[in-house]
């Protein structure tokens, strides 16, 4: 009995320090990513294509909607991925608990919420005037960080807890 709830722990704290690598190397990609792009359609199209105000161009949607930035201090960052993992950690070790027969798609759901439900805390947090770790300004990269991550989390997840029968 014993042994079976080390291991389980085991388990749980390996997938656990997965999960925040992920979340950490996704939102490091995702910025990389919007700073290539925002730079290249400024060069290519003039300083006024990405100006942030209304009326959006589909140029500014998807920069806008990639536009979580991290901390300029790398260790501050990861240790909000930390933080902003351990409630997806915990949603999935109880939906795995839970969901024993489920498929792959129902842990891949609960990871996708609750990362999603992640982002907008961090979101209504950052709109307090209080910025740690990571800086969401709207609600549209909130949806879109917390999708691209849960899914990769959720991948990660059903790797991690596969049973062995495929």
């Amino acid at each position: 009995m014993v042994a079976r709830i080390l291991r389980a722990l085991a388990l749980w704290l390996g997938m656990y320090i997965l999960l925040s690598g992920v979340h950490f190397g996704v939102l490091y990609g995702l910025n990389t990513i919007r700073t290539g792009l925002e730079n290249r359609w400024e060069t290519q199209f003039g300083l006024e294509v990405i100006d942030r105000e209304p009326p959006y161009s589909w140029r500014e949607r998807i920069v806008m909607a990639m536009d979580t930035q991290p901390s300029i201090y790398w260790a501050e960052s990861l240790a909000m991925s930390f933080v902003m993992s351990l409630p997806v950690a915990l949603f999935v070790g109880l939906g795995a608990l839970l969901l024993r027969r489920a498929r792959r798609g129902m842990l891949m759901l609960v990871v996708v919420m609750s990362s999603m439900l992640v982002f907008y805390l961090t979101h209504l947090l950052n709109q307090q005037g209080t910025t740690v770790g990571y800086f969401i300004e709207g609600g549209s990269p909130a949806v879109f960080s917390g999708i691209v991550v849960g899914i990769l989390q959720g991948l990660i997840a059903g790797l991690v807890l596969r049973n062995g029968k495929g």
